[in-house]
C-alpha cells in the first residue's frame, strides 16, 4: 500500500485557497461579477483557516507549508482584493486607480515576507499587524455591502479609498490583533459567553451576509486600533504619575 504523506492534506486546503484567489481575480477583471469575486475571497479565507488547523491536527506543520501558504495568501489576499477593487471602482480613476488598487498586493507581500522572516514556531498567541485575510475580507465585504446599500455617489469612492489605505497600512503596522480562541463551552463562564456570542454573530451573518459581514469585520479591525490607543493613553498616564 502506498503511504500518503501527512503534509498533503493541509496542502490541499492551501491549493483551494490559491484557486479561490485566482478565480476571484478572473471574475473581477474579466467576468465583472464582483459579488461572486468577493465571495471567492471569503471562501479562500475559509480554506486558509482550515489548512493550519488540519496541519496541527495531523502534526504536519512544516516550513514548506508555511512558505506555500504565504504564496497562496499573496494571491488570495493580495492580488484578488487588488483586482476586485480595481474592477469594482478604481478603474474609473485611470493611473491613480491602478496605483491605489496595487496597495493590498504591495502591503500583503511586505507583511508575508516579514512574517516568514520573524516566524518562531507554528502557533501564535497574537498577530502583529492586521492579518492579511482580515484585510482582504474587509475589502470584499465592503464591496458586498456597498453594492447593496450605496449608490455610487460621492461618499462611495471616498469610503473605499479610506478603507483600502487603512487596511493596507494596518497590515504592516505593529498594532496587535487577537487570535480567535477555540470556541467551546469548556473553560468557564467567559468561554461559554464567548461561544454564544460568536454563535449569534455567525447565525446573523449567514442570514444577512451583505448587510452584517462588513460591520462585523470592521469591529475586529477597529478592536486592534482601540486597544493600541488605550495602551498609548495608559502609558502616558503612568509616565505622568
Amino acid at each position: 500500500m502506498i503511504k500518503v504523506p501527512r503534509s498533503i492534506m493541509p496542502n490541499f486546503f492551501t491549493m483551494g485557497n490559491m484557486f479561490c484567489g485566482f478565480m476571484s481575480a478572473v471574475l473581477a477583471l474579466y467576468v465583472k461579477d464582483f459579488t461572486f469575486a468577493a465571495w471567492m475571497i471569503l471562501l479562500a479565507s475559509f480554506f486558509d483557516a482550515m489548512d493550519g488547523k488540519v496541519a496541527r491536527l495531523t502534526n504536519a506543520s512544516s516550513k514548506f507549508g508555511v512558505e506555500y501558504d504565504s504564496l497562496a495568501d499573496n494571491i488570495s489576499f493580495g492580488l484578488a482584493p487588488s483586482a476586485l477593487i480595481y474592477g469594482f471602482f478604481f478603474h474609473t480613476w485611470g493611473n491613480a486607480g491602478i496605483f491605489i488598487s496595487f496597495f493590498p498586493l504591495l502591503f500583503v507581500s511586505i507583511r508575508l515576507a516579514r512574517f516568514n522572516v520573524q516566524l518562531e514556531g507554528f502557533d501564535k498567541s497574537e498577530f502583529v499587524g492586521l492579518p492579511s485575510p482580515a484585510a482582504a475580507i474587509t475589502l470584499a465585504t465592503y464591496v458586498l455591502f456597498a453594492g447593496m446599500h450605496f449608490p455610487q455617489g460621492e461618499i462611495f469612492p471616498r469610503v473605499l479609498l479610506l478603507i483600502t489605505v487603512a487596511v493596507s497600512v494596518l497590515m504592516v503596522s505593529t498594532i496587535r490583533y487577537d487570535v480567535l480562541p477555540p470556541f467551546t463551552f469548556k473553560g468557564g463562564v467567559f468561554q461559554a459567553i464567548l461561544f454564544i456570542l460568536m454563535l449569534v454573530v455567525i447565525i446573523t451573518a449567514v442570514i444577512f451576509p451583505k448587510t452584517l459581514l462588513f460591520p462585523y469585520i470592521l469591529i475586529y479591525v477597529l478592536s486592534g486600533l482601540g486597544r493600541f490607543v488605550f495602551r498609548v493613553g495608559l502609558g502616558k498616564g503612568l509616565r505622568k504619575t
